[in-house]
């Protein structure tokens, strides 16, 4: 008898209730075996580790500020959340900046654990604007499951909150002119837009490109099978850049830094 997609993939039983089961296994199960195949070959040139692996001891040690959140398919985990945090607070960036906002569960908290002089850009697609990429099945029920909640618009998480250093921008990430919108370079950049291969490669080429020497650039999504292009993009630039995976996580991180 042929496994299921929610055995092979625990994660996705988050899913049920969601999505029709029938959607989730049509939409992954397909591609589920060559999912399987990058993943192991990235497993050997992505190492995993712990954070204080890959940055100094005392990012671990640190403590973090964290408010309202618990959200929900498609934010950060609250582990995932607290890694980005302290990353942030250890490093005390000078700019942040986040392509794909979503409902900035995530935004509010790098700004609540910012130096409050650091801006916190943060850009997404205006609400009428029509993606450079089309949704997978999944994530259209997801949008229609959602629609109209407070906790899927576009910053609800950190709107009305004078007191935080966030600069919302709008636009598509894989035209967007971001020289023009950030004055300086960004020591923290958290990529989580469009989850497709060439999106993804664009995103991060911007990213490198506005990196500060000390600078750190996160992935979510790597390891997921909802979005296997994640895996397969970091993979291929795995051969050009020390990438790790943060342990007990769907992050992938780089640090300039590393070595050093």
């Amino acid at each position: 008898m042929a496994t299921s997609v929610f055995e092979r993939y625990p994660r996705l039983v988050s899913l049920k209730g969601l999505v029709p089961d029938e959607v989730v296994e049509r939409e992954i199960g397909y591609r589920a075996d060559e999912f399987d195949r990058t993943l192991q070959l990235a497993r050997l040139r992505i190492p995993t580790v712990r954070l204080n692996q890959l940055f100094p001891a005392e990012l671990e040690r640190g403590a973090v500020h964290l408010e309202n959140f618990l959200g929900h398919w498609g934010n950060a985990s609250v582990e995932e959340v607290c890694k980005i945090c302290l990353i942030v607070r250890w490093l005390r960036p000078s700019r942040v900046l986040e392509i794909g906002t979503y409902n900035g569960l995530t935004t509010l908290q790098m700004a609540l654990n910012a130096p409050r002089d650091c801006p916190l850009y943060t850009l997404d697609l205006p609400e009428d604007a029509q993606a450079s990429v089309q949704l997978s099945g999944i994530d259209r029920y997801l949008a229609t499951r959602f629609r109209g909640r407070f906790d899927a618009r576009v910053g609800s998480y950190f709107a009305g909150r004078p007191d935080l250093n966030v600069v919302q921008l709008w636009g598509d990430s894989a035209v967007f002119d971001y020289a023009r919108a950030i004055d300086g370079r960004v020591d923290l950049v958290f990529i989580d837009a469009a989850h497709d291969y060439v999106n993804k490669s664009i995103d991060t080429k911007n990213a490198l490109n506005l990196l500060s020497p000390k600078g750190v650039v996160l992935w979510h999504n790597y390891a997921d099978p909802c979005n296997p292009d994640v895996t397969r993009y970091l993979l291929d630039l795995s051969k050009d850049y020390p990438i790790f995976h943060l342990k007990n996580s769907l992050l992938a991180a780089y640090w300039q830094g590393y070595g050093a």
